[in-house]
């Protein structure tokens, strides 16, 4: 990604990607988190 980029866009752009980040760096941690639960379970 450019600079030029990075500067067109909005504030609104900004924070609807961030929101889908945040969805997808939760959904990570709970995939995670049940991998761990399955592989400790005998």
């Amino acid at each position: 990604m450019t600079d030029k980029s990075k500067q067109s866009k909005t504030l609104k752009q900004l924070q609807e990607e961030n929101e889908l980040l945040r969805i997808r760096v939760a959904y990570f941690e709970k995939l995670e988190a049940l991998a761990h639960k399955k592989s400790k379970t005998p």
